[in-house]
């Protein structure tokens, strides 16, 4: 092999040293040079970083058909598709005669970057399981771009796709030929691979989408892909929101630590997430209270209450309009543990309210004003139902629940249909006036509680 990569630097010597141009330099170099290159591609393509087998490869064909056939002869595919325009048809026919073989041709306009992308997308489809390589050498800029365009759009979904160059150490202007000898196959790397720009806008994509344990897992990707451990930070963060909106508290309340620890490293001082810092350690205090609620069960404790009933807000305001059904599960149960908080703050029970007789009479009186009834008319349960609770609470001398009667005359239909909604105990579906009503009646009686209790949680994700 030495030997033959030998006769070829002295063939291109000699052919400089004759200096001639134009056509008769050109006619010398394909007699004298040219099939000893074609015997060294034959028997040694010079490829790098190492030579892989494909079964299918696609290129360009422009007015300087051997980058075409070297490319040809490294990739070494059984099947060879060549795109060319009506002006290097002509090349074929010495194509086909250097590489020993029929290609398939297909023709497009130099210049039409859309049918390239078509036609590079029709042949990869048509070979789904096989190991495809695009050469982008040839052609015209418009072409090149275009099959780079191809390739490393299509390798998102064919991951075993490259995309190949025949590039050189040295060019000879005059000869307006690379000096034989050194030229290489290069099979090039993916820059949305390398850098991870493309997967990275994805992962933002689907974290606003709030899918976050998908954003989460592109993160982990790029991460394992690029090296960048700030990426495992952007992963962190997905986990603590992926488990938040399923109410794993604790799962959430381990990644929010998780995060933090990672933003203190002198590694991440300057990560984008370090100017949220503060309203993460925030969230993360707020967590830690809904965990000791759900340990302790004392609704009457008001932090860890109130950033529970303001996930359930979130994550109600968040489906209102493409889950409604599930939307008003979440408000009814905003209102529900508000008024259990309100009430435990009392010291009292809704499904063992412990009634006096002038509490009974104090009630009936607020429900038969919201109501339209007297009275008399008013039945009290057992166990008390939200709109019964607000009566209760309004009687004990609860600022929180001091809405106007008109007020309550509006909301007592959608709080009295709480048990009769489709996700609790009944078959029917919030209507958008409903769920409008329900979604006021939770905000507002939920800014009372907040300001009462002093607490202003941030729920809602933070942008990136």
């Amino acid at each position: 092999m030495e030997e033959l990569k030998q006769k070829i630097q002295q063939a291109w010597q000699s052919l400089k040293a004759q200096e001639l141009e134009g056509t008769k330099a050109q006619e010398l170099y394909s007699q004298t040079v040219w099939p000893l290159l074609l015997e060294l591609w034959r028997q040694e393509p010079q490829v790098y970083p190492l030579r892989e087998a494909f079964e299918v490869s696609i290129h360009t064909l422009g007015t300087s058909p051997e980058a075409t056939t070297l490319a040809a002869l490294g990739l070494g595919a059984a099947e060879v598709y060549v795109l060319h325009t009506p002006e290097s048809r002509r090349y074929l026919e010495q194509l086909q005669r250097d590489l020993g073989r029929s290609v398939y041709p297909v023709e497009i306009d130099k210049s039409d970057v859309t049918r390239l992308y078509q036609a590079v997308g029709e042949q990869v489809r048509k070979h789904p399981d096989k190991r495809i390589a695009l050469d982008l050498t040839s052609g015209t800029k418009a072409m090149s771009a275009g099959m780079a365009a191809a390739g490393y759009f299509l390798q998102r979904v064919y991951p075993s796709l490259r995309v190949a160059y025949v590039d050189n150490e040295a060019f000879d202007a005059a000869l307006r030929k690379p000096v034989a000898g050194t030229e290489k196959l290069i099979l090039l790397r993916n820059p949305h691979e390398v850098l991870g720009d493309l997967d990275e806008h994805l992962a933002q994509e689907l974290y606003q989408a709030r899918e976050f344990s998908k954003a989460a897992d592109r993160y982990n990707a790029l991460r394992g892909k690029t090296g960048q451990g700030s990426f495992e930070v952007y992963a962190a963060l997905c986990a603590m929101y992926q488990h938040w909106y399923a109410l794993d508290f604790a799962g959430a309340l381990g990644q929010a630590q998780r995060l933090l620890n990672f933003l203190a490293q002198d590694a991440y001082r300057a990560h984008p997430l370090v100017r949220h810092a503060g309203r993460l350690k925030e969230q993360k205090e707020g967590l830690e209270a809904i965990v000791a609620l759900l340990k302790s069960q004392n609704l009457g404790e008001p932090k860890g209450a109130i950033w529970l009933t303001a996930t359930l807000i979130q994550l109600a305001d968040e489906r209102r309009k493409q889950q409604p059904v599930l939307a008003a599960l979440y408000y009814y149960r905003s209102v529900e543990l508000l008024l259990q908080h309100r009430l435990a703050q009392q010291g009292r029970n809704a499904d063992d309210p412990g009634l006096s007789e002038e509490e009974q009479q104090a009630m009936r009186e607020h429900l038969a004003r919201w109501l339209g009834r007297s009275p008399s008319e008013v039945r009290l349960p057992p166990k008390l139902g939200l709109l019964e609770d607000v009566a209760l609470l309004r009687h004990l001398g609860d600022a929180s629940l001091d809405f106007p009667d008109k007020e309550m005359q509006g909301y007592q239909g959608v709080l009295k249909g709480r048990n009769k909604s489709l996700l609790i105990h009944g078959l029917e579906v919030s209507k958008p006036g409903d769920l409008d009503k329900l979604q006021e009646f939770s905000r507002g009686l939920y800014q009372k509680a907040r300001e009462a209790g002093r607490l202003m949680p941030q729920v809602k994700p933070i942008d990136l």
